[in-house]
């Protein structure tokens, strides 16, 4: 007796040992600079194993110098290769230690070792650079460029001008300074903007932007499109039904963009097959993206922001040939398709054969 039990129990308490094993935990980390000067766009990456690419997660820029204050977050999509990459403005952060941290939406599939958190420092020394030349200037062959740099002294400072095609026409080329003072006449063959950088020997770095006017400034040629028909179609959404729509372009640009009265989140892939987000806007304006075409198919995901609600999104597309509400759109971005449940048979059938049973019945 005591055999047959032990022979029962042994394989249960193996299925049980093995069911309580966890599955293998996804992967995350997410990197960036451990200090960056204030101005400088900050470039966020991070790298995955065991993430389906197309899954989305929150990267949030936390202010930790005297607690803990969110910033800005952005959503991201894991690429094929498991990788992601952002930026995040920083013109406007003070002097401190901040972080961007990975933030799940929905079950939180990493696990232990992943490293979710990035802790940096930002240094901000922009109101150390005083400019006393005007920001716009009458064009008259040169720019001139002066102000003083606090804490310089004698030490001289590097100045690079680039024009508005972001192209080189002084420097990068070291300037003299006397106790921080410094001005210097930059050649300019034309009026337009131009984007002074001015750095010190510790390679802090200062951006001012001058307007030059007048003078011939040189014109690229734009190529007039005429614009195809806009369509929209509706469908009702909710973060765990989301709406899907096809859409079929015409070639040249295709501008998609949904209702406003919800803050609506825009998912789409493009004709080459890449998943991309679109959520900048909040509950009065509209989520809208421009995007080339050739003639082909753009797939198109809309949920709501927040969890708790659900509404009606319309979504209007500018130079397309039709729009179309499809659920089977879902298996694109990877989401279950939903079915359509099987309708239930009219109660006037049923009735109808529980009467032909019973005359059979009786005939027997």
């Amino acid at each position: 007796m005591k055999i047959s039990v032990m022979r029962i129990a042994l394989p249960l308490l193996c299925l049980i040992c093995f069911l309580a094993v966890p599955a293998s935990a996804a992967f995350i980390e997410v990197t960036a600079p451990d200090s960056i000067n204030a101005g400088k766009p900050l470039e966020a990456t991070g790298t995955t194993i065991g993430v389906k690419p197309g899954y989305v997660v929150d990267i949030v820029l936390y202010d930790t110098t005297y607690g803990k204050s969110e910033i800005d977050r952005q959503a991201v999509v894991i690429q094929g290769d498991g990788t992601f990459n952002l930026t995040f403005e920083t013109d406007d952060l003070r002097s401190g230690t901040y972080s961007v941290e990975v933030q799940s939406r929905g079950d939180d599939i990493f696990g232990g070792s992943s490293k979710k958190i990035k802790i940096f420092k930002v240094v901000n020394r922009n109101d150390e650079l005083s400019i006393t030349s005007p920001k716009t200037q009458d064009y008259d062959g040169t720019l001139t460029v002066a102000g003083t740099l606090a804490k310089s002294g004698d030490d001289g400072l590097r100045l690079t001008v680039t024009n508005a095609d972001n192209a080189t026409i002084y420097g990068p080329k070291w300037i003299q300074t006397d106790a921080g003072a410094f001005s210097v006449p930059v050649p300019v063959t034309s009026g337009g903007t131009y984007m002074a950088e001015i750095a010190d020997r510790s390679g802090y770095t200062w951006t001012t932007q001058f307007t030059v006017k007048g003078g011939v400034a040189e014109v690229t040629p734009t190529v007039s499109q005429t614009p195809g028909p806009t369509y929209s179609a509706s469908a009702p959404a909710s973060r765990g039904n989301p709406a899907y729509f096809a859409i079929e372009t015409l070639g040249g640009q295709v501008t998609i963009s949904t209702s406003t009265g919800t803050d609506w989140v825009l998912e789409y892939i493009d004709e080459k097959g890449e998943r991309s987000i679109v959520n900048n806007q909040g509950t009065t304006a509209p989520e809208s993206v421009t995007l080339p075409a050739t003639g082909g198919i753009v797939y198109v995901k809309v949920t709501p922001q927040l969890y708790t609600e659900t509404g009606t999104v319309t979504v209007a597309a500018a130079n397309i040939k039709k729009i179309s509400v499809d659920a089977a759109v879902a298996g694109k971005f990877g989401d279950p398709v939903p079915t359509t449940a099987q309708s239930p048979m009219p109660f006037g059938l049923v009735l109808l054969a529980l009467g032909a049973v019973f005359l059979l019945f009786r005939k027997i």
